[in-house]
């Protein structure tokens, strides 16, 4: 049997349907709330690891974090992924993304958390906030910046923390002017503010089907419950998703369950029949043929073998 993370790990369905399978927070161990409004913070990786601050995995459901490091190695987990962050790195996590934190090296730099409406308080229908919510299947972003470039984002950087604290009555509206240079920077080197990049109709109901999926993959799994939700034709909400991502809508319903089952047998030590209860499968063995069809292996295989990758790495 697998060894829990930590007490807090859950893997109940909430009153509103949500899948708490690893710890929710605010930002570092505090218990998030249902509702978070024009939400900002910023913190120096300094200060978080001298704080001893929670690093086990969990997520942040109803905010986005960015961090920049501006010196020494800082490595995160995402899922069952390990990525290292050197200096002059980006790291963007979309909401609900499960990571978990390592310091090395003696990290330097800024972890800032905000909530999409602090952003989008001016930004909302503007090119950077379609920018951002096009990448949310992605769920998270790594961008190496160059030295010159780095020189500019720590001022932004620097400006950032200094205004925060400053307590200025004009501070939400010079940080969210600091917040989209940064983001600007970061996007322009991953390559997504191409002037030739449009944003169609078409891509805005991806988007919408996306965030309809997250909302609501553990009671809806047909490709019609979601053209209601849309208020599109099955038919043409099929066309749409094909045609912008190359997969059939019903594809990407089936990989954000995966996506979740994955989370379960790697942070909690769930029988395959209670996973399969808590994903709101009637009978276990569709779940079984499910995961295999899109992974290749079994669910107890995949649990099998991250736990040796896992032990090779420790």
């Amino acid at each position: 049997m697998m060894k829990s993370n930590n007490e807090f790990i859950r893997h109940a369905i909430d009153v509103k349907g949500n899948l708490q399978s690893v710890p929710n927070y605010i930002e570092y161990g505090e218990k998030s709330l249902d509702h978070l409004t024009n939400y900002f913070s910023i913190k120096t990786i300094q200060t978080i690891k001298s704080a001893n601050k929670v690093l086990e995995p969990h997520c942040h459901t109803l905010l986005y974090q960015l961090v920049w490091v501006t010196d020494g190695s800082y490595s995160v987990t995402i899922d069952d992924k390990i990525h290292h962050l050197q200096k002059n790195c980006f790291l963007l996590l979309y909401p609900n993304t499960v990571h978990a934190t390592s310091f090395e090296d003696n990290p330097k730099g800024y972890s800032v958390h905000f909530s999409i409406d602090f952003f989008e308080v001016h930004e909302k229908g503007t090119y950077l906030s379609n920018v951002i919510k096009r990448s949310t299947p992605k769920r998270f972003l790594i961008v190496k910046i160059d030295e010159t470039t780095s020189y500019e984002i720590n001022v932004i950087f620097n400006g950032m923390e200094k205004v925060n604290s400053g307590g200025s009555f004009l501070s939400d509206e010079l940080i969210r002017t600091y917040l989209n240079l940064s983001l600007l920077k970061m996007y322009e080197f991953y390559g997504l503010l191409d002037k030739n990049t449009l944003f169609t109709s078409s891509q805005t109901i991806v988007n919408r089907f996306i965030q309809a999926v997250d909302a609501n993959f553990i009671n809806k799994r047909s490709v019609s419950e979601y053209a209601k939700i849309l208020n599109l034709s099955e038919g043409h909400l099929n066309h749409i998703i094909k045609k912008e991502t190359g997969k059939p809508a019903g594809y990407h319903i089936r990989k954000r369950i995966l996506y979740e089952a994955k989370r379960l047998l790697i942070y909690t030590d769930s029988s395959m029949s209670e996973i399969s209860y808590t994903l709101n499968f009637s009978n276990s063995s569709y779940f079984f043929r499910l995961f295999k069809s899109l992974t290749g292996t079994t669910p107890k295989k995949f649990r099998e073998n991250h736990l040796k990758e896992k032990s090779i790495t420790t």
